[in-house]
């Protein structure tokens, strides 16, 4: 079946790269279902690797890849979650990232480390559809300190710089915001960020509560009332699970929150479509009865009450709806280059038939230095998507921080890299319905 998978793509790869009109939407045999692909995406069909069924189509996004190459301003970052903005433009939000030039040969200097970034995309693929709701230090002199470095978009108020450090460009490092998901609610939006607190040398990156900011889509991107944060709460909650850090609104008005502790994946659930709602969690008793709750559950209530099975696990759980169905995407345990997929009759599971959609890829495309530490932050951007494929960032580091800087192809380390996986819903073509 690999030989066919390898042949069918090759013919595709000449196709779709002989001229720029689209193809008829599928090519192949009847088994076979090949993706309808337009050379101006600008996709590069991966090899079907170990473990990935062979009707799933799993292309490297070139375009946005070379569309996060930048060389001024925002440079690198991770976190990468993306939201739909009811007038067509799409959030973007980033944890922390680095903001400078870049030189000649992709290696990254002196820049800025802001913890939190926020970008609109206007509708289009361009650069010029990148549009960075960054506070920069100055752009002005090219020559003096800071061009182009930025400070943290969203400070925690038990951060410890001083008012003229932070002009000055200096960013806090002890008590930060990392962002969460986010959703519109009242023609406005609402987004979780997770406090972290990091002056404990024993307990680095813990989290120990949640921020719900809102901000204004009034306007149009540059203007002083769009993306302007009209509230924040920073007692929203005191929880040290990141509940919220994705979420799925469903059909019967809930928003649900997901969440991982140990890579066992938990959910809670708003009363209405408001993130300020109530919330409810759902936990299992002693017997794995499951019920919804009011009452926060401890970490190890959380981890009894896996809505997948016991003996799986991931990170980054998303989950959406296809049909009758829905599906949850996740990153195998350990930093694994398995993407996953299950799937469930519910939005709070319980997600079963745990199978690989596809493997990242052991190296970077980039110059210099190939090889990294981590993958990690597997996210979905289902406001990128064309034709219902599922378009997926990952995120890398290298093998240790200071590797960031000064070396060729440095800059190309700590940044998204885009993949589009069409015909996933042929994984479970041989399955049995689910009961």
């Amino acid at each position: 079946m690999k030989s066919i998978h390898l042949i069918l793509s090759f013919i595709v790869t000449l196709l779709t790269g002989a001229c720029g009109e689209q193809q008829e939407p599928y090519y192949g045999s009847s088994d076979v279902k090949m993706p309808q692909i337009d050379s101006e995406w600008n996709l590069e069909l991966m090899p079907n690797r170990s473990g990935q069924y062979w009707k799933v189509f799993v292309y490297k996004d070139l375009k946005y890849n070379a569309l996060f190459t930048r060389s001024l301003g925002w440079n690198g970052g991770d976190g990468v979650f993306t939201t739909g903005l009811p007038d067509g433009n799409i959030f973007w939000s980033f944890n922390d990232s680095f903001y400078g030039v870049i030189n000649e040969n992709r290696s990254r200097g002196n820049c800025s480390f802001p913890r939190n970034s926020i970008m609109i995309q206007t509708p289009g693929e361009k650069d010029e559809n990148l549009v960075w709701l960054a506070d920069y230090v100055q752009t002005n002199d090219p020559n003096a300190d800071r061009y182009y470095q930025v400070r943290t978009h969203i400070r925690h108020p038990k951060a410890t710089l001083s008012e003229e450090k932070i002009q000055a460009g200096e960013i806090d490092q002890d008590y930060l915001y990392w962002a969460g998901d986010a959703t519109i609610y009242n023609n406005q939006m609402q987004m979780l960020w997770g406090a972290v607190d990091n002056t404990d040398p024993n307990n680095l990156m813990r989290r120990f509560g949640t921020c719900l900011a809102t901000y204004s889509l009034e306007g149009k991107p540059g203007d002083d009332t769009y993306m302007k944060l009209i509230s924040r709460n920073d007692n929203f909650n005191d929880h040290t699970l990141g509940y919220g850090d994705t979420m799925w609104e469903d059909e019967d008005g809930h928003i649900y929150l997901y969440t991982t502790s140990n890579y066992k994946v938990a959910v809670a659930r708003t009363t209405t479509r408001d993130l300020s709602s109530q919330w409810e969690y759902y936990v299992a008793d002693p017997r794995g009865n499951f019920s919804w709750t009011t009452q926060y559950p401890s970490t190890q209530d959380a981890e009894y009450s896996t809505i997948i099975p016991l003996e799986s696990g991931c990170s980054m759980p998303w989950v959406f709806k296809k049909g009758d169905t829905y599906y949850m995407i996740g990153q195998s345990i350990w930093f694994g280059r398995e993407v996953l997929m299950f799937r469930s009759k519910h939005p709070y599971g319980p997600f079963v038939d745990q199978k690989t959609l596809f493997t990242l890829p052991e190296f970077l495309d980039k110059i210099g230095e190939q090889r990294y530490q981590h993958v990690y932050m597997v996210n979905i951007h289902p406001a990128l998507s064309r034709t219902g494929e599922l378009v997926i960032s990952t995120n890398t580091d290298c093998s240790n921080f200071w590797d960031n800087f000064n070396a060729p192809g440095s800059a190309d380390f700590y940044r998204p890299y885009f993949y589009r996986v069409f015909n996933w819903e042929s994984l479970y073509d041989n399955d049995a319905p689910l009961e």
